[in-house]
């Protein structure tokens, strides 16, 4: 397991770090940076991912790839890059209360302004729950949100990704 916990360390942290970045960067320049660090997430999640199970495969497995190890190693990046966001996301929102307020307000005018649509598709009691938990949501909620939503894209490209640079030595 160590083995994969080394390969996967460098590129985990790298991609965290990146989302850190992203989001006070975002943030200094007076954009609301929990959704902005989303979208970043997706870019990030993938690029990373690939780069660490291709170098565990190239340089620390002799170019040979199983799919079980390539899914360990990139279950152990993007978890990393999840945490360090979700634990960025945690503290900025507690120590920062107007960027939580921001953020629920964004939220919030997002399903309104989709009101309509959403009570076609779901109904109105669900859309009124889903305004009530926005206007609740705290700091920890939307750490589990950018937590989740970092996790669910990460399990998917790491599955192709193992797939794609699979390979053994015949």
């Amino acid at each position: 397991m160590g083995k994969y916990l080394n390969a996967s360390f460098p590129f985990g942290l790298t991609g965290g770090a990146f989302c850190i970045i992203a989001f006070w960067l975002m943030h200094w320049m007076g954009q609301e940076p929990v959704n902005i660090t989303l979208t970043f997430g997706y870019l990030i999640i993938p690029i990373f991912v690939f780069l660490g199970i291709k170098n565990y495969r190239d340089k620390l497995n002799g170019g040979e790839l199983f799919f079980g190890p390539g899914m360990t190693v990139g279950f152990c990046i993007y978890m990393l890059i999840a945490m360090m966001s979700a634990i960025n996301v945690w503290v900025a929102l507690s120590i920062l209360p107007e960027i939580l307020e921001t953020y629920r307000d964004l939220k919030y005018n997002m399903v309104l302004t989709n009101k309509t649509r959403l009570i076609e598709q779901l109904d109105a009691d669900a859309v009124e729950k889903t305004l009530q938990s926005i206007q609740s949501m705290s700091a920890y909620n939307a750490a589990i949100d950018d937590f989740l939503r970092k996790i669910f894209p990460g399990l998917f490209f790491t599955i192709i990704i193992s797939i794609i640079l699979k390979r053994t030595k015949t």
